[in-house]
């Protein structure tokens, strides 16, 4: 199938499910946009957007807001990269002080290394962006009406989103 609809509905819908972490009451709502990124004659600009095409680059923008009255402390923001449709686009996550996962429990910073064996040796070798499954950005503390925004870029690799959450 050439074309994905509603590809970025159900990873929006994943991403509603997406946690965020505070030792503080939950008072932080979430705000998703998603956006094309399409090339313009100087670089590029982003367009609104709820479907896309394989080969297309998706902008995530994700806004923390505490709408409490005390801080939210040690807010952490995690941000899924569905498995088979999405893959993470390098350098691109912002703040860049961003953490990286392939299982949901261990981040660590990117490029994120594992431990190989070649010709009876261990090495450590990359692990490809293609295997990364989460982003995660250490947010810190949330004065009570201020805002966060983290932002990555995605591309759509033409495989369906598999959603393994229930």
């Amino acid at each position: 199938m050439n074309r994905i609809i509603a590809i970025l509905t159900l990873f929006l819908l994943q991403l509603a499910c997406m946690q965020v972490a505070s030792s503080a009451d939950n008072n932080v709502s979430v705000a998703l946009h998603a956006f094309k990124v399409v090339p313009t004659a100087t670089g590029s600009k982003l367009v609104a957007t709820e479907s896309a095409e394989p080969g297309d680059t998706i902008q995530y923008l994700v806004t923390y807001s505490n709408t409490g009255k005390t801080p939210a402390r040690d807010v952490q923001a995690t941000l899924p990269v569905p498995q088979g449709g999405m893959v993470y686009v390098t350098d691109t996550a912002t703040p860049t002080a961003v953490l990286a996962s392939i299982d949901g429990t261990s981040y660590a910073p990117m490029p994120l290394m594992r431990t190989v064996t070649r010709a009876g040796k261990q090495q450590q070798e990359a692990i490809p962006v293609s295997e990364y499954r989460f982003l995660r950005w250490k947010l810190g503390e949330i004065a009570p009406g201020a805002s966060i925004t983290v932002s990555s870029r995605m591309r759509l690799d033409g495989a369906p989103v598999i959603n393994v959450r229930s």
